[in-house]
């Protein structure tokens, strides 16, 4: 007797036909390979539709990043440089591939919530007022929002809402201190502002190397987790600048705004 197939079966589910003459074995057989089938298809409808959600999910931050990049263009370089060294930092630390996805992804939004500040405020040449700086403080807190209703992006929260804490809990916009500051935000803390005192500004020359590491040396404990600062100077992300002549001097402000 030529051994059934699924196709044989009648599909239990609708109540109708009959079942065929078979043995135990054969019914059971036959029925695991419906199962199978169905499953294959459900499957293959499960992958479409992460493919689709992927796909979306790029286009929107793909969105974002072009908005961001129109808004103001230091920013939009800015954003790679600081996924360059965060990912750099990230595999010091051994991360893993996981991992160093979500670092890409909240390196590349993190800034998004400045899309929200004025050009005038963002491209102003000199130093800010009280009250500018304090909108531009809001930044991180508007990110989180643009980006809490896609859950493909919610990884990259932690990112965007806390790279502006302070291990001394003197940051914002939480306050929040030491190993309370998710290490999403503690990772990233050390990439923003290094990047921010490497580039030239409206108000300021780009800092040189020994002003930075100096920069870095005294934040260490204080603005910065020890142990990030650590790593992102055996990363060799420092490499990743062309570094400038010693012939100028901090901003009054903290590092990395």
């Amino acid at each position: 007797m030529t051994p059934p197939t699924a196709a044989d079966l009648p599909d239990p589910r609708d109540g109708t036909g009959s079942t065929p003459d078979l043995s135990p074995e054969q019914l059971y057989t036959a029925q695991l390979e419906r199962y199978a089938a169905e499953f294959g298809t459900l499957f293959l409808r499960y992958k479409t539709q992460a493919a689709e959600l992927e796909a979306a999910t790029r286009a929107v931050v793909n969105a974002f990043v072009i908005a961001l990049g129109a808004h103001d263009p230091y920013t939009r370089e800015h954003t790679q440089r600081v996924q360059n060294a965060a990912l750099r930092t990230a595999r010091t630390l051994g991360w893993s591939p996981e991992q160093l996805e979500d670092v890409r992804l909240g390196a590349v939004l993190h800034d998004i919530g400045k899309t929200s500040i004025s050009d005038t405020i963002l491209r102003k040449p000199g130093r800010l007022s009280d009250e500018e700086y304090g909108q531009v403080r809001r930044h991180p807190v508007i990110g989180s929002h643009m980006i809490a209703g896609f859950p493909a992006l919610a990884s990259a929260r932690a990112f965007v809402l806390h790279h502006h804490e302070r291990w001394d809990g003197r940051g914002y916009p939480d306050r929040l201190g030491g190993l309370d500051i998710p290490v999403q935000g503690r990772l990233l803390a050390v990439s923003d502002a290094v990047d921010a005192m490497l580039a030239d500004r409206p108000y300021r020359a780009a800092l040189s190397l020994n002003q930075v590491l100096t920069e870095l040396k005294a934040g260490s404990g204080t603005q910065f987790d020890p142990d990030m600062v650590e790593a992102y100077l055996a990363s060799g992300a420092l490499d990743l600048y062309l570094l400038r002549p010693d012939d100028t001097t901090p901003d009054e402000h903290p590092t990395g705004t």
